[in-house]
């Protein structure tokens, strides 16, 4: 993995060289019958990493047929499905994230509890689970309840506090914020208001499916619907409940070709960098497929960093189509998963900087066998990436050889790095800077000669530090030119 700079002095030249690799399935999920199993099928939740162990979730499957939780190895040995999810008052069809607190693990599931409208549950890797929260039964002629039903996904804050969204219900059947003691005291934190029955808007947004994000005492989220563009908002609110912000409300789609400026349906949650939140959105963009967009935490400053291309007839496209996973970031590189497209129409794995440039398609899926269903590596990533040791894990919604979806990994090895500056000194000695991955060891070559492979010495050897930056002097430079590589061994 080379970056390649000529050194005139006066000259700086950059070439980054990115390669993909192919991907490893450690683990294909059956196929149900009549819908059931006893290892899960379709994977929908990110993978959770503690003490070198991947757990995950299962929405459907299981011995009861309404999912299942996992756990492997990262070199996929050792997969033991640990619960089966069972029917009311169990949880039931779990979709979100797992959360780790101490050796406990937390997560909700869509449906289940006593009312059939899903959980809060706490369990243990033995396969125990314990229900925090039955969320209340929905009216059946208004679907509104005191609340909120179906809960995508929870975060557990460093003080041992739920907090999450719901994906109905609610005073407006259009979903709620929450939080959850462990203790069981429950608070609804808002409630989001009705839609216009013709135009689909209003002023808080509708329909959240993600999870939040903290940072201090504010929460950060997206949801699908809403806002006064009909297409989605970014929103912040307070721990206690208090002032909720509109951040961004998504434009409206042309309804002939599913365009527009900024991105619309963002399903994903939103991941926070500094000041900055990173997100995504299943449609909209020039090419109505979706967007990468970044923002500010007070608002104004939105930037769509990636619209995604239109596909053709057969689904299929250079870059994947309608993302609706939370992003993952690593330095200055995201990485995502891409639900469509790609060249097999079923799909990709792609990065980019955080500045929006270097958008790279790390991995298309396979297409799928259209008489039953699998294909060698999966398809329709619905869930985030985890980022180990330069592989990026992940898993797939269906295909693969059972047709249940599959546990993959990615080795992507280090991200390239940047030359942020190049600094001609006075006793003409030159300085580059670079930042790359956080940590990271970076070896330095030269030459006077690109013609001769050999020629390339090792100059000089880099530890990046914590925000992945290092510089290096040559103090060898010349008056003619240098060519200078960097890679990660």
């Amino acid at each position: 993995m080379l970056r390649l700079v000529k050194c005139c002095f006066s000259v700086l030249w950059l070439c980054l060289v990115w390669p993909c690799h192919g991907g490893i399935v450690f683990h294909a999920f059956a196929r149900s019958v009549s819908g059931t199993n006893t290892g899960g099928t379709n994977p929908a939740g990110d993978l959770l990493s503690s003490l070198g162990v991947l757990y995950g979730t299962t929405v459907n499957g299981g011995t009861q047929g309404v999912g299942a939780a996992f756990y492997l190895m990262p070199d996929g040995s050792g997969f033991n499905a640990f619960r089966s999810f069972g029917n009311p008052p169990d949880a039931a069809n779990p979709q979100g994230d797992l959360a780790f607190s101490g050796n406990r693990l937390f997560g909700a599931s869509f449906s289940g509890g006593t009312n059939g409208v899903g959980t809060v549950f706490v369990g243990q890797t033995n396969g125990s689970i314990s229900i925090l929260r039955s969320f209340l039964a929905v009216n059946a002629d208004t679907a509104t309840n005191s609340g909120g039903a179906s809960p995508a996904a929870v975060l557990v804050s460093p003080g041992g506090t739920i907090f999450g969204t719901t994906t109905a219900g609610g005073a407006a059947a259009n979903g709620t914020v929450f939080s959850l003691n462990t203790n069981g005291v429950f608070s609804v934190l808002h409630d989001f208001s009705f839609l216009d029955s013709v135009t689909g808007t209003n002023i808080d947004g509708a329909l959240p499916w993600s999870g939040l994000v903290l940072s201090g005492d504010t929460l950060f989220g997206t949801t699908s619907a809403g806002g006064s563009g009909g297409s989605g908002v970014v929103f912040s609110v307070k721990t206690n409940g208090n002032n909720f912000t509109i951040l961004h409300n998504f434009t409206p789609m042309d309804w002939v070709s599913a365009t527009n400026a900024d991105g619309a349906i963002p399903f994903g949650g939103l991941v926070l960098s500094n000041d900055t939140l990173y997100g995504t959105t299943t449609a909209g963009g020039f090419g109505g497929r979706g967007t990468i967009f970044s923002i500010q935490t007070n608002g104004p400053a939105f930037t769509v960093l990636h619209h995604f291309s239109a596909t053709d007839p057969t689904g299929t496209n250079a870059d994947g189509a309608a993302p609706c996973a939370t992003l993952t970031l690593s330095g200055n590189v995201l990485y995502g998963t891409a639900s469509a497209g790609g060249s097999g129409a079923s799909g990709t794995v792609y990065c980019a900087k955080t500045d929006g440039t270097q958008f790279r398609t790390l991995y298309s899926f396979e297409p799928l066998n259209p008489s039953d269903g699998t294909n060698n590596d999966g398809a329709f990533p619905v869930a985030g990436l985890l980022l180990i040791s330069n592989s990026l894990y992940g898993t797939t919604f269906s295909g693969g050889p059972g047709s249940g979806g599959t546990v993959f990994a990615l080795p992507i090895g280090a991200p390239p790095a940047t030359i942020t500056n190049i600094v001609l000194n006075a006793a003409r000695t030159v300085t580059l800077f670079f930042v790359g991955s956080p940590d990271s060891t970076n070896i330095i070559q030269a030459t006077t000669n690109l013609n001769s492979p050999t020629a390339w010495q090792n100059i000089s050897t880099n530890l990046a530090d914590s925000a992945g930056a290092w510089q290096f002097t040559d103090t060898i430079a010349t008056n003619s030119s240098r060519f200078y590589r960097s890679y990660a061994p």
